[in-house]
């Protein structure tokens, strides 16, 4: 089989990774319907839903670093076979037993194949545009995520079989995918055991920590447009139509890959500062919507809030797949991608349980609050990793 050139090559890891967030965000729209059509208790939904994150969680803490031994393109075939294994689990699925399967497989997938993929970005732009990798990781995975939730809405609409219909597309495209990852160059970057609890060198820790506050900060507010979003938005519209409501989460999406494109040249010491005040004043304007009852206002804050994720997600990845050696570049992204998803589970399943017991507005300013600061954070992190290099230069030429 004859192997991809360079423009193939970094479009199929750019496929691959909004793959990854269609895959994630394929189930979200159909759990009503679970719920309805097989009397199934919200508790047992949201251990279905919870239990992607935490399947994702241990695959990228013990697998984070496996594409840096066996090869990107072999972890990635690994990650869209396991994709396209729990996508047919979900297709067929009769029961909420087969569900768990379908997600923990899923979860697995995404693992095994979202840090490889951007790391091969970097490694398979045009010379000198490895520092794009952030941005089109950004844009990809906003563009899965968009169809995820307007494929779904429409499906669950307008065809017979809502509980399954949605995953037929998305496995066609993950096997066609498949098909173009099996022609990735073959490369071997290391040797030692592939399971291996997920560290860094000491030298990529500073970066690491940069892309990490930026990417959770992206990520949590990302898990609460999510899951309290929707019950926002059916508020405020006085439907839950999936289609509706789908569209209107998938604003979110489309600010965050419009966003990415247009920004993609700017350099993360200058994204994330801007991506934090947007953030800041994104969830600001959230919290004035779930107190007004403004249906303007609250469209206004997911665009704005999609502004902020989009730049300091592309700081906090693009940073860490531009810098980081080749041999460590997908564990030092995996690490990235680990504190995101942390943040992210903590987020949607601690504020909504918050949600439930005391009401949605508490809950909304609780994570505005929460993730501004961390958004701050995110947003200072170049200004003090340029700091302590300049520190260290001077001291490096300073005479003993």
């Amino acid at each position: 089989m004859r192997t991809a050139s360079r423009r193939t090559a970094f479009a199929t890891a750019a496929l691959t990774a909004a793959l990854a967030l269609w895959t994630s965000g394929a189930p979200s729209v159909v759990y009503p319907s679970y719920g309805r059509a097989w009397s199934v208790p919200p508790a047992l939904t949201t251990v279905v839903f919870g239990v992607y994150p935490l399947t994702l969680l241990v695959v990228l803490g013990l697998f984070g670093a496996i594409s840096d031994r066996i090869g990107r393109r072999a972890a990635i075939v690994l990650g869209l076979g396991l994709m396209a294994v729990g996508t047919v689990a979900f297709a067929l699925a009769p029961s909420v037993a087969v569900l768990l399967v379908g997600r923990v497989l899923t979860g697995a997938g995404v693992g095994f194949a979202l840090s490889p993929a951007t790391a091969a970005l970097a490694e398979y732009a045009a010379p000198g545009r490895g520092h794009l990798a952030g941005a089109v990781a950004t844009a990809s995975t906003a563009g899965g995520l968009t169809v995820a939730l307007v494929v779904g809405g429409v499906l669950l609409t307008f065809v017979g079989d809502p509980l399954h219909a949605s995953y037929w597309p998305l496995l066609a495209a993950i096997l066609l995918t498949l098909l173009l990852a099996l022609r990735l160059p073959a490369t071997v970057r290391g040797t030692g055991s592939v399971v291996r609890v997920l560290r860094v060198p000491r030298s990529m820790r500073g970066v690491v920590a940069q892309g990490a506050l930026g990417v959770a900060a992206a990520y949590g507010t990302g898990g609460v447009i999510l899951a309290l979003g929707a019950d926002v938005a059916v508020d405020l519209l006085g439907t839950s139509a999936p289609l509706v409501i789908g569209l209107v989460l998938a604003l979110s999406a489309v600010t965050i890959g419009v966003t990415a494109l247009l920004a993609r040249r700017v350099r993360a010491s200058r994204s994330a500062p801007a991506g934090a005040v947007a953030m800041v004043a994104g969830l600001g304007v959230l919290v004035l919507a779930a107190g007004t009852g403004s249906l303007a206002v609250f469209l206004a804050s997911i665009v704005v809030t999609g502004v902020g994720y989009s730049l300091l997600f592309s700081a906090g990845v693009g940073v860490a797949a531009e810098l980081a050696p080749a041999e460590h570049r997908a564990a030092t992204v995996s690490a990235v991608y680990f504190a995101g998803y942390a943040v992210q589970a903590v987020a949607a399943i601690g504020l909504g349980q918050l949600a439930t017991a005391q009401g949605l507005f508490p809950a909304i300013a609780l994570g505005a609050v929460v993730l501004s600061l961390l958004a701050l954070v995110a947003g200072g992190a170049p200004f003090v990793r340029a700091h302590r290099a300049a520190r260290s230069t001077v001291s490096e030429g300073t005479p003993a």
